[in-house]
């Protein structure tokens, strides 16, 4: 299938964590990756961003400059041209909601979401912030790098359909069996975005934000343990591939998992 012309880029500028105490969030992010707490960001704002290895950043989010009935985004795209991707989306039919919004000079977005009420936005920015880097002397052996977003999904080729449209990605569809339950729409930089009906699959009631990557999962396990972290979901291993899950102070999943050499 021939690449549309679509002017969201296929990247993944940074991913939402909702939170309620912005100060209890960015601390505990902070240990996780070994990274500072930066106190300049906790200044009264209702956001915490870092910028990670790979390009993509985490945003935490504690929602008060949004109105109740503002739907918690799951992560940004990039544009260069947002009035020319909202004419691209509605000419797709996708419904974005409330149209494009421009906070301030320099920064414009809007959000739009898919057919499984997953809220997502696209954003034109002026703005670069320097990556994070670990601390020196950091016990953590978890990376401040993604080793992919999860976009949790109930219909695959609906998803696969809607999400390849809206960035302009060649896709094909696929089969019912159980090994087709993920699907990797390829970013063309910073971390990928993976289409996934396991947990719709197996009836679970939570999902799985994303996964940050270690080079050493079990002492990944006995650090989180260490600092009362407990784990949700025990080391599975598949070949090279170990990954668990845990959950954060606002009871958000994230998946911990080997760097795989490919």
């Amino acid at each position: 299938m021939e690449k549309l012309v679509s002017p969201i880029e296929n990247a993944v500028d940074s991913v939402f964590v909702h939170v309620t105490d912005l100060r209890r969030a960015a601390e505990w992010y902070s240990m996780v990756m070994g990274l500072p707490v930066l106190e300049e960001r906790l200044n009264g704002g209702n956001v915490y961003w870092l910028k990670l290895q790979g390009g993509t950043g985490l945003i935490l989010d504690d929602n008060r400059s949004n109105a109740a009935d503002t739907p918690h985004v799951r992560f940004m795209y990039k544009t260069d041209d947002i009035d020319a991707a909202l004419r691209y989306l509605e000419g797709k039919g996708i419904s974005t909601l409330g149209g494009i919004e421009r906070p301030h000079p320099g920064l414009a977005f809007m959000r739009f979401i898919d057919p499984d009420g997953n809220a997502l936005m696209v954003t034109q920015s002026d703005y670069v912030s320097d990556v994070v880097e670990r601390l020196p002397d950091t016990d953590s052996p978890i990376q401040n790098r993604f080793g992919g977003i999860f976009l949790n999904v109930t219909d695959m080729n609906r998803a696969i359909r809607f999400h390849s449209e809206a960035l302009g990605l060649p896709y094909s569809e696929v089969s019912d069996r159980q090994e087709d339950s993920i699907y990797d729409l390829e970013m063309k930089q910073g971390s990928g975005v993976l289409l996934d009906n396991n947990r719709y699959r197996q009836g679970d009631t939570y999902e799985t934000l994303f996964m940050f990557v270690t080079k050493d999962v079990d002492r990944s396990k006995d650090y989180l343990a260490a600092h009362g972290v407990p784990v949700f979901t025990d080391i599975e291993r598949h070949g090279e591939l170990a990954f668990f899950t845990v959950k954060d102070p606002d009871g958000n999943f994230i998946m911990i998992c080997s760097e795989v050499n490919e």
